[in-house]
């Protein structure tokens, strides 16, 4: 398969697939049914399909932790701390490390769901300790996932909003769709 066989698949799943919603917003998933999407996810542009993939990639080594109990029996932990427009913060303490990896997020966040049930998981967030990195990290392809320093926490901060969609943008800090 050639590069731009690639690309155009990937193009295409991007704009049938679940992504579509969670990188490119409300306008783009009514566009993206007659295949015209103008919307974007950052300051103008979405992520490039190398972003794309590693999204994907993400929602699919992190969908088995939908159900918090997987998550808790595989050594997430919550943490207590609740921030609105974003959730409920389960930490994984041995991922917490210096390191990027796309497929293992330090933390999880859950919603409460409003109807009583248990909580959803809405977002990943990866975290690396100010200590170990001057700067932001190398995270995903692009430039669309811009880090937060978070001196409360001490981390370098990122969210990806892959099960919840953000109108702000896949990499938003917040959510104004999370109670």
């Amino acid at each position: 398969m050639h590069t731009r066989d690639i690309f155009a698949a990937v193009h295409k799943a991007a704009l049938l697939g679940p992504m579509t919603v969670l990188l490119f917003g409300n306008a783009a998933s009514a566009l993206a049914h007659e295949g015209d999407v103008t919307a974007s996810s950052v300051n103008g542009q979405p992520p490039p399909s190398a972003a794309i993939l590693q999204l994907e990639d993400v929602r699919q080594a992190t969908a088995r932790f939908y159900d918090v109990a997987q998550a808790e029996a595989e050594g997430y932990v919550d943490i207590g701390v609740f921030f609105p427009n974003m959730g409920w913060h389960y930490l994984k303490a041995g991922l917490l490390d210096g390191q990027f990896d796309a497929t293992q997020p330090e933390l999880l966040v859950y919603a409460d769901d409003p109807c009583g049930g248990p909580r959803r998981l809405v977002a990943v967030e990866y975290a690396v300790p100010l200590a170990l990195s001057k700067f932001a990290p190398n995270g995903f392809a692009g430039v669309a996932d811009v880090w937060t320093a978070n001196t409360a926490f001490g981390l370098w901060t990122l969210h990806a909003w892959v099960f919840e969609f953000n109108p702000d943008g896949v990499f938003a800090a917040n959510n104004p769709r999370v109670p």
